[in-house]
């Protein structure tokens, strides 16, 4: 949902405005029964106000069951249920229920060489599980680099590196009925996870060998021979209760109320109400192992659906009815009222960058080159010299948009990763906006400006693969959601200083998205193509490699991650060091380098502009403490049991 902001520059509505905030946090929760906002006891009867942080969501979630339908909403109210297991940080992975996360230095994961042979499931040297036959090229004991790789002859012994990964669970942990949380209760959670009426990826269990509990605190993950992983971490699956869900089929969880509306957790908090249309309840956890610290501060959440109010807008957070908007509701696009109002002191805003971000995509190579490309049939071939995208780029004000359309939020980004990213790479090629070399450029490439003006588009004289007197027009293509046409005729505008008329085209996200051959986007068929993607702990090289361009001869889904290349770009040397990136395994000296070196030539070859990191939004009332916003974490409320209001906050 969007909210829909007020004007509260009138005196009188801001006094109105403030005297509700103080009425409401006097009275309560507004929509909650008495009983459930303050509680007396029995000896006095006098009331004991009871401390409760109301947090809006965008939506209502529809289950909040590990392996049931997924949405920002649902892991917001996890947040305060299941606290962990393992946080993260700028990327990197924190432990929060385990000792720590394993590692080599550690010596929670251990590397050991084990004898494989015919049949046996492998990791090739793609990083594909594979049956091991003759002519399957591996990495054999010792290997992490394609220098060392080997064809199999189908008869020698042969010995791969197999990770075992330890993870140790702190002591203390109970479910908040009061039972011990074991490591058998992760080992459930990924038996059912592994069931094939669970219906998530299996990326994860395809992976894995075996997942056991060694003693009660511990768990041992083993991965399928050959393959090696620089997040172990990934393989500690969420533990769920046995002892509460055990006796449930797998196929049946996703229908029960014990797993999606009352599921218990080990967190600050456990579920209390759940009143369908209006809030879910949730009060302290009696049994939460962080309760010595006097953790958590408040003594009930209450999770409010903005969706069910009419005309939504701030007023929920200034009349003290909501004290944070999350994640889960847009605001994007009403940064400057909530900068206002962060400025007068009435609310306080959280910002974050990414991992989303949007680019500009090249049809480098439309789907219909892929047989015989014929200049005066085919579409033009416009980007076939990367001088041309190069030229593009120095020609769109990039910092312009960022700082009209995502008020300054968001860095001019050189690649698909932001500055906290750990694999984030310095000092790339850099397309600042500057038109004057971008003119250049596309002299040089042969795009000519015949008659001086700035009406009328450049023309081929010479550009090699495009018949000349051709006129240098192009359709930019984005779906017609937010403000992708603003965005869209502010880069006309760039572009036709430079000379290139750009025709604007939005359609709807299915028409944008649809499959190839036909789809406009996964089928090839486009100029330029806005779009966005996310970019998780790792590095998505896959997006540009060669083998991932949709073709007809792939059934338009590349070769293992669904076709993502729409560009067409290819490029030998970038597709040799992602893929040395993607099967560094544990060696991270070679995953850096291989990673710089497909980012520096990603950056030369500009197969796409990045345009920004689309920036998250939380709001709270003025005097909250506690609160951030880590956009690698899966919720901005990953430290809800730290969280406190006005003159108890901790310094």
């Amino acid at each position: 949902m969007r909210l829909k902001f007020i004007k509260i520059g009138h005196p009188a509505l801001v006094s109105l405005l403030l005297g509700s905030v103080l009425l409401s946090a006097c009275s309560g929760v507004p929509g909650l029964s008495p009983a459930t906002a303050t509680p007396t006891t029995a000896a006095t009867a006098t009331p004991v106000p009871q401390k409760t942080l109301v947090i809006c969501l965008g939506d209502e979630p529809k289950s909040l069951y590990l392996y049931g339908d997924s949405s920002q909403s649902m892991w917001s109210v996890l947040e305060s249920i299941y606290d962990g297991p393992i946080d993260t940080v700028n990327y990197v992975p924190q432990p929060v229920i385990l000792e720590n996360i394993p590692s080599q230095e550690n010596g929670a994961v251990v590397i050991q060489a084990v004898s494989v042979s015919s049949g046996d499931l492998v990791a090739n040297s793609d990083g594909d599980l594979v049956a091991l036959e003759k002519g399957v090229t591996v990495f054999p004991e010792g290997c992490t680099s394609a220098s060392c790789a080997v064809p199999w002859d189908g008869t020698s012994d042969l010995k791969l590196s197999q990770m075992t990964v330890n993870f140790k669970l702190i002591s203390g942990v109970k479910w908040s009925d009061g039972q011990a949380l074991t490591a058998a209760d992760s080992v459930y959670s990924y038996q059912v996870a592994a069931d094939k009426d669970t219906n998530i990826s299996k990326t994860l269990i395809k992976k894995t060998a075996s997942y056991t509990a060694v003693d009660a605190q511990t768990v041992q993950w083993v991965g399928i021979p050959g393959y090696l992983t620089l997040n172990p971490s990934a393989y500690f699956w969420t533990p769920l209760p046995q002892h509460t869900l055990g006796k449930i089929a797998a196929k049946d969880l996703s229908t029960t109320d014990a797993a999606t509306r009352a599921p218990l957790g080990w967190g600050p908090y456990m579920i209390d109400q759940w009143q369908a249309g209006d809030h879910i309840r949730l009060v302290k956890n009696p049994n939460y192992f962080r309760a010595s610290e006097g953790l958590p501060k408040f003594d009930a959440v209450v999770y409010r659906f903005l969706g069910n109010v009419p005309q939504a807008d701030l007023s929920p957070i200034l009349t003290g009815e909501c004290d944070i908007i999350d994640t889960s509701v847009t605001m994007s696009d009403q940064l400057q009222t909530i900068r206002s109002l962060e400025k007068d002191g009435k609310v306080k805003g959280y910002y974050g960058q990414g991992p989303e971000w949007e680019g500009i995509n090249f049809g480098i190579k439309p789907s219909s080159y892929d047989d015989v490309f014929n200049p005066y049939l085919d579409r033009t071939n416009f980007f076939g010299d990367v001088r041309t995208r190069q030229a593009i780029a120095d020609c769109i004000d990039r910092q312009k948009i960022i700082n009209e359309y995502e008020f300054s939020l968001s860095d001019l980004p050189n690649s698909y990763l932001t500055t906290n990213h750990p694999y984030y790479v310095k000092d790339l090629p850099a397309y600042a906006y500057d038109p004057a070399k971008g003119e250049q450029l596309l002299d040089a490439v042969g795009w000519k400006d015949t008659d001086g003006s700035a009406d009328t588009p450049r023309i081929a004289q010479g550009v090699t693969d495009v018949v000349n007197g051709k006129p240098f027009e192009i359709t930019y293509l984005a779906t017609d959601a937010g403000s992708n046409s603003v965005i869209a005729q502010a880069i006309a505008s760039n572009l036709q200083q430079c000379g290139i008329k750009m025709d604007v085209k939005l359609v709807s996200a299915a028409e944008m998205y649809a499959a190839g051959p036909d789809g406009l986007v996964f089928g090839r068929n486009f100029d330029l193509a806005q779009l966005g993607w996310t970019t998780g702990r790792q590095n998505p090289c896959f997006l540009f490699s060669s083998s991932e361009i949709p073709t007809a001869k792939n059934n338009w889904l590349g070769t293992k991650f669904g076709g993502v290349n729409i560009t067409g770009y290819s490029s030998t040397t970038y597709d040799q060091a992602c893929q040395t990136y993607l099967s560094a395994g544990l060696d991270k000296d070679l995953a850096n380098q291989a990673n710089q070196q497909a980012l520096t030539q990603l950056a030369n070859d500009v197969p796409f502009i990045p345009l920004f990191f689309k920036t998250k939004v939380m709001v709270s009332r003025a005097d909250l403490c506690g609160l951030t916003l880590d956009v690698s974490s899966r919720s901005g409320l990953k430290d809800i049991e730290k969280l406190d209001i006005g003159t108890t906050c901790s310094k």
